[in-house]
């Protein structure tokens, strides 16, 4: 069954997905994006503040909208978006290191319909990445929802 806006209450917590960070990854994307020592080389990253080789926060949050995309968004039973209109409070609590296996979950924070557009509201999500029990990063999106009279 598709989330349309009117499924979904402030409050709500979704798990969406889990995906393993490999280290040629992490110095792949910051070869191309990001490309400090800490993220790139391994001997230079035991200089740095971390000691050792770290996925840079980008990287971090490309693969959280990955897996809110391709685990939610995306699935059969996924979220009726239309669209994103942004991101805030974007935080990065710890570094993440090669092999470890982040896990991404959402939460509804507010929610409010379109005054308008009657075929969709406004959801804010709050997303929560964790290696184990360890929050490395949090983000608020905001996403376009069709509300479910839309499509009746």
């Amino acid at each position: 069954m598709t989330l349309y806006f009117e499924d979904l209450s402030i409050g709500d917590r979704y798990e969406v997905g889990e995906y393993t960070v490999a280290k040629d990854e992490i110095i792949a994307f910051a070869e191309q994006f990001d490309p400090q020592p800490f993220h790139t080389d391994e001997e230079a990253a035991k200089d740095s503040v971390f000691g050792e080789l770290v996925a840079s926060g980008l990287h971090t949050l490309c693969l959280s909208v990955r897996l809110f995309v391709a685990e939610f968004v995306n699935r059969e039973d996924g979220l009726a978006n239309m669209g994103g209109l942004g991101m805030d409070d974007l935080r990065w609590h710890a570094p993440v290191r090669p092999g470890e296996t982040l896990r991404v979950e959402v939460e509804v924070a507010e929610k409010n319909p379109s005054e308008s557009h009657d075929d969709r509201g406004y959801v804010e999500f709050e997303r929560h990445v964790y290696t184990d029990d360890t929050e490395v990063m949090t983000v608020r999106s905001y996403n376009i929802v069709r509300r479910r009279s839309a499509v009746e």
